[in-house]
């Protein structure tokens, strides 16, 4: 049990300094509020308000906390200042080789009724149209073990007085990295951002792309206008790369590059990667453009092993919904469902941090070691770490203890503002 107690305080330690990280400017009770939400996230690993007020363990009626979490939740203004200051404690994560990857997403709230904001949205996996909310995520990768770390997140309805279309939302992702990061990084992206206001952006901010081309995109090659996958078509691939998917088959691509031009974006050039065999289950070649140069053998397999590394965000999708249950998200208020979507991706974040430190944390290997796994520890580490952590709260008598009542009492006699660190016991 001591054990148990022991790592507990150890992680409740770190991630309160994670949370005064994003609180810096904010008031105390903000900061109290954000670190109750955190920690009743992490010890739950669940988005039901009711569940992260019995984590807290009050001096007051359940009822009371789940409505003081809910007030302000609905109430949080300070959203910008949060992301400002959470950009900021991972920017050293950040260099020029760093991978973006972009990709929306979405909430299905298939049984919702009074959720505010409710609009439609298309269900890729039944293939038909249903009520939920639109998401866009950008996660930066991290250099060693290729984890994501979200850098931007939007939760939004299509009913927003202020929202625009698809290519209006990607675009301010885009402009959120580059208003935090510059030209730094490379930003790889999925059909849906095969925008001409897209790579206008890009060129326009001198910044790195690799985008997969739609089928009916026109390019100009040699002076002619060509139906882009006609023209893949025609080249067959002189470059052989064997590739180990994310379910552990084995692929042979066949990989060729050509310089193209968009009738659309004048006096740019584009290098056109053409990949074969990427789908087995689809004939049809794989098409990324890019502002990347590609010619010669390794740089064209450099931008396509930087564009395989895109499925991490959907990892990161479907870590957010199976390991806290998001689309079971039940708050009312659209300001509450966004603050609480920006939360858990923090946490995400947060996690995706610890977890990269595969090797040099004595902490994140105890950790692990709890999370009781049958094999050996997969490469995407998230919920070995997670299930971990929670294996050590569920062991823990006392979760969130916090300060005692004389320190309380020292503080009102003395009139002195409480240190932040002084509402969490280790």
């Amino acid at each position: 049990m001591n054990q148990y107690t022991t790592l507990s305080g150890q992680l409740k330690r770190c991630l309160t300094n994670f949370s005064e990280k994003l609180c810096v400017g904010l008031s105390l009770p903000k900061f109290k509020f954000i670190t109750d939400m955190l920690l009743g996230l992490l010890i739950n690993q669940n988005i039901m308000l009711s569940n992260i007020a019995r984590s807290l363990n009050e001096e007051i009626s359940l009822k009371k906390t789940v409505e003081r979490l809910s007030r302000n939740l609905t109430n949080f203004d300070k959203r910008d200042e949060l992301i400002d200051n959470y950009i900021e404690s991972i920017k050293n994560q950040i260099d020029e080789y760093t991978i973006f990857s972009l990709d929306p997403g979405d909430i299905h709230k298939k049984y919702s009724r009074k959720q505010e904001g409710l609009c439609k949205i298309w269900d890729a996996s039944d293939k038909k149209s249903v009520r939920g909310y639109k998401l866009v995520e950008v996660v930066a990768l991290t250099h060693k073990t290729k984890l994501p770390v979200p850098v931007y997140t939007s939760l939004h309805s299509t009913n927003e007085d202020d929202i625009g279309n698809q290519t209006a939302e990607n675009l301010k992702a885009l402009e959120h990295l580059g208003k935090h990061f510059g030209h730094a990084g490379i930003r790889v992206m999925d059909r849906a951002f095969d925008d001409v206001k897209i790579y206008e952006h890009c060129f326009q901010n001198t910044q790195k792309f690799i985008v997969r081309a739609k089928k009916n995109r026109l390019v100009i090659y040699n002076g002619e206008l060509w139906n882009i996958e006609d023209l893949a078509n025609t080249f067959k691939g002189k470059i052989k790369l064997t590739h180990t998917d994310k379910y552990g088959k084995k692929h042979t691509l066949r990989i060729w590059h050509i310089q193209v031009q968009l009738p659309e974006v004048e006096g740019k050039t584009f290098t056109l990667v053409i990949v074969h065999g990427y789908d087995k289950k689809d004939p049809e070649p794989c098409m990324l453009l890019t502002n990347m140069d590609g010619n010669g053998k390794q740089k064209s397999q450099r931008i396509l092993k930087t564009y395989l590394m895109r499925w991490r965000v959907e990892e990161y999708y479907r870590f957010k919904k199976v390991q806290f249950d998001l689309e079971n998200i039940r708050v009312l208020s659209l300001e509450s469902l966004k603050t609480l979507n920006l939360l858990v991706s923090m946490l995400t974040g947060w996690l995706s941090l610890l977890s990269a430190k595969r090797g040099e944390s004595l902490l994140l290997e105890r950790v692990w070691k709890y999370a009781k796994r049958i094999y050996q520890i997969p490469q995407f580490t998230l919920y070995v770490t997670a299930d971990g952590i929670f294996e050590i709260f569920s062991k823990t008598c006392v979760r969130l203890k916090k300060a005692s009542e004389e320190k309380s009492k020292i503080q009102q006699l003395t009139l002195l503002e409480p240190s932040r660190s002084d509402y969490y016991a280790a």
